[in-house]
């Protein structure tokens, strides 16, 4: 009977953790989103986002590539992520 309940409390323990890190990655493509748009916004440019996807590299870096439209028009950027800090640091460069 213990264990059963260790085996069970080892189990509910790794789905916290697990889901734990599944909306850490939901929450920083949610931030990056946010903060290229915000950045185009600044620049006077409307961005509309239809997709991120970022895939972890080395450590906590992220490449991916971010597809919208700016000023209607179809875009490409190329998005790194560094999330080895306190905060992370975004950097994009738009496809020609």
């Amino acid at each position: 009977m213990k264990k059963a309940l260790v085996s069970l409390v080892l189990a509910c323990s790794a789905l916290v953790m697990l889901s734990g890190c599944v909306v850490s990655e939901e929450k920083l493509n949610d931030k990056v989103t946010q903060g290229i748009v915000e950045y185009e916004q600044q620049e006077g440019n409307h961005l509309e986002v239809t997709d991120l996807k970022l895939e972890k590299g080395e450590g906590k870096n992220y490449k991916g590539v971010l597809t919208g439209k700016l000023n209607g028009e179809d875009v490409v950027y190329d998005v790194t992520v560094d999330d080895s800090g306190s905060d992370f640091e975004v950097d994009w460069e738009l496809r020609k």
